[in-house]
């Protein structure tokens, strides 16, 4: 018995050193699970770090939409956005999207202005007919913008170099939904294999330092 005693402080420390590598191991976050990495890496020129992949007329991407502050306030970091371009609906939300993103600051539109595009596609019934016109040219002429209508030449080729980084993110990335956020142009996080926005915050923040 004295020799059990002599050796429980010891034996204390290593259960104790087990549980806690337990546990980490199981708080980090496995590849094929929560993320994939790209086989090649996209260049991410002026782009930011973290990128939200998304688009207007996802409805699980309008209610990340709300979440994005929460993300960005949890990795401290900008979150930026690339439209996706998955089928003729999502290039013209695309469009839409990247018309607003080139006039507004730092290149992202603003909450209210995300709100309404959001609102625009998903609860109107004009979207992809000619009667959506007068509504784009309402919400983008109410803030002093040109419309995917009215583009100039040089904002339209803008839009066009925008498209085509979108169409390569999603061939290379092997995207299959949105949203998603793509960290260090490498790693695809995918949203829906999470518990909550913590859990997609933490991994985003893991791959940061990998």
């Amino acid at each position: 018995m004295k020799k059990l005693s002599v050796f429980k402080p010891t034996l204390i420390v290593l259960f104790s050193l087990l549980t806690l590598a337990g546990c980490s191991e199981a708080d980090v976050p496995k590849e094929g699970d929560k993320y994939t990495t790209i086989p090649t890496a996209i260049a991410q020129g002026d782009m930011a770090e973290v990128v939200e992949v998304f688009s207007l007329v996802c409805g699980h991407c309008r209610k990340m939409e709300e979440q994005i502050p929460a993300i960005e306030a949890i990795t401290k970091v900008r979150t930026d956005k690339v439209h996706v371009v998955f089928n003729e609906s999502a290039q013209l939300a695309a469009i839409i999207y990247y018309t607003a993103a080139m006039q507004s600051d730092d290149g992202v539109p603003d909450k209210a202005l995300m709100s309404e595009l959001f609102a625009a596609i998903q609860d109107s019934d004009k979207f992809m007919t000619k009667e959506f016109q007068p509504v784009l040219d309402q919400i983008f002429g109410s803030r002093g913008m040109a419309s995917p209508y009215t583009l100039d030449e040089k904002q339209r080729e803008t839009v066009f170099a925008q498209l085509q980084f979108s169409e390569e993110l999603v061939e290379k990335s092997q995207l299959q939904s949105v949203p998603a956020f793509l960290v260090k142009g490498k790693y695809l996080v995918q949203s829906s294999n999470h518990k909550d926005i913590e859990d997609i915050a933490n991994t985003i923040n893991y791959l940061r330092t990998k």
